[in-house]
């Protein structure tokens, strides 16, 4: 029997999940799980990248993280694991930062996009190396593919040119090229109409948010900056309320066009029947999300579970490592231990 290809992907715990993120990658996660072995990352050590002020939230946002990750409907025979539980990709990442200069790093536009958007201004070592320690947990489980949102890119093709550079210098072909994988909306923009969805510019929809809640987000979200008056014909293609029809309601767009096109709908009515529409698609994410929320031991313990497995299977890969670089020195370890 031949063995499933392997799955990478995850998020930082940087607060609850959103529609974004659903239609960056969460969305190609469920369709794909039965396929692929999938191993899920809580990359809780890279908040502390740009949210360095926001380290005591890190506990709650990782269990918040993995009710939204099993209210979407992954199921539990995949591995969640938090990064820092395992350590083999600390050391890792340390072996793969030899093999990328300063001006590579620093040449990445998805790191001076976050840095410009966070207003980081005096970036650490941590910051831009971030692509390093992001290509530590794929190459750690020798993913095959890779579920990313389009911003995430540079970060794969950085994945790659360390795994060609570390089979080259060291002789020996441990990695193989992992595959990236966008989503079919690669950016959904936020409801400010401006930038993509995100939890630090509050222009979100949470999948834990209330009917309310979604509804008031809504109805306050940019639509048609084009159209002054009710009377006045729309522009769905220039309306971002149309962007999330055709994405979260997609047999109902023809109708939804011709009506804006000929101002037979308004903004506002036309923003209250997709609010209705989104709360139809999030009730099953809710009910099941919340089932786990009210049952916080359980969601520990499918994360200490997967954080075991993700640990054998990483220490199995930093074993190849040591030896290609010529650093595993087994009869050393074994003098070690036998002195404890």
């Amino acid at each position: 029997m031949q063995q499933k290809k392997r799955i990478l992907t995850g998020d930082r715990p940087t607060g609850q999940l959103h529609l974004g993120h659903y239609v960056g990658t969460l969305k190609d996660r469920v369709r794909l799980q039965d396929e692929y072995d999938c191993f899920f990352i809580i990359a809780d050590l890279q908040v502390l990248t740009d949210h360095l002020e926001n380290y005591s939230s890190i506990e709650s946002n990782v269990f918040e993280v993995m009710c939204d990750y099993l209210g979407v409907g992954l199921k539990l025979e995949n591995t969640f694991f938090v990064q820092s539980q395992v350590p083999e990709l600390a050391e890792l990442t340390m072996y793969f930062s030899f093999l990328v200069t300063l001006p590579r790093l620093q040449r990445n536009p998805t790191v001076k996009d976050e840095a410009k958007t966070y207003g980081v201004t005096n970036i650490s070592y941590g910051f831009l190396g971030y692509p390093i320690s992001q290509a530590a947990d794929i190459l750690a489980f020798k993913a095959d593919l890779i579920p990313v949102g389009q911003d995430q890119l540079p970060h794969i093709e950085q994945t790659r040119e360390i795994v060609r550079s570390f089979n080259r210098v060291f002789g020996k072909e441990v990695f193989a090229l992992p595959e990236p994988l966008v989503g079919e909306v690669p950016v959904l923009v936020g409801t400010d109409g401006t930038n993509k969805m995100s939890k630090s510019l509050d222009n979100f929809v949470a999948f834990a948010h209330s009917p309310e809640e979604t509804e008031r987000r809504i109805l306050n979200m940019v639509t048609d900056r084009k159209r002054a008056y009710r009377k006045d014909p729309g522009h769905p293609d220039e309306c971002f309320a149309f962007k999330y029809w055709s994405v979260f309601a997609s047999t109902d767009t023809l109708l939804v066009r011709q009506e804006c096109e000929t101002a037979a709908r308004g903004c506002k009515e036309c923003k209250a029947q997709l609010t209705g529409k989104l709360n139809e698609r999030l009730a099953e994410i809710r009910e099941r999300r919340q089932c786990y929320v009210s049952q916080p031991d359980l969601v520990w313990d499918i994360l200490a579970t997967g954080t075991k497995r993700a640990r054998a299977v990483a220490t199995e890969t930093l074993e190849e490592v040591r030896e290609a670089i010529r650093i595993s020195f087994p009869r050393l370890r074994v003098s070690i231990k036998g002195g404890q």
